[in-house]
């Protein structure tokens, strides 16, 4: 699993925002239930910065907001939840994001992304997803702890009936003399 941001393809202009995790996102997996994870983006330019958000599959991943602004030397946070029936191809998946200087004069991010705008920056972030403990596994656990606490039991009731026949054999010994 790389633990770094993946490769820039040709012509790409290098990622000048800082991203909180910067090198993968980690997320999760448990069937049937969702879990979130925290992007923090900050921009440490001069110029307020329009970021865009992007993943591999909108069915299992939401990204919230997806396009948003960064003021000079501000963060924002952006929310990647990621919720799949069953447990998604761990290499195949990743997040990219893009950021461009925006005038202050435009009202939404949206307006910044035209079918014409260039990135100033782009990155693409691994989609690092493990599979949490499954029931079964968590079943088989208790079983084999139920096991070993009968052959506990078994082994104490063993000692307790050995104790038992030393004490009678004590006693015949003890009628004798």
């Amino acid at each position: 699993m790389n633990k770094m941001p993946l490769p820039n393809k040709a012509g790409e202009p290098e990622f000048k925002l800082k991203l909180e995790p910067n090198d993968k996102i980690s997320l999760k997996f448990k069937a049937g239930e969702e879990t979130t994870v925290d992007l923090k983006i900050t921009n440490p330019l001069k110029d307020r910065q329009s970021f865009k958000v992007k993943c591999t599959d909108n069915e299992i991943f939401r990204v919230r907001p997806p396009l948003g602004f960064v003021k000079p030397n501000e963060s924002t946070t952006v929310k990647i939840t990621l919720k799949a029936k069953s447990l998604p191809d761990p290499q195949r998946h990743f997040f990219a994001i893009y950021h461009v200087a925006c005038e202050t004069k435009a009202t939404t991010a949206r307006a910044c992304w035209t079918s014409e705008t260039k990135p100033e920056g782009v990155i693409r972030l691994q989609a690092a997803i493990e599979e949490t403990e499954k029931k079964e596994d968590g079943e088989k656990k208790e079983d084999k702890k139920e096991d070993e606490k009968k052959e506990d039991e078994k082994k104490d009731e063993k000692k307790d009936e050995k104790k038992e026949e030393e004490k009678k054999e004590e006693k015949k010994e003890d009628e004798k003399k």
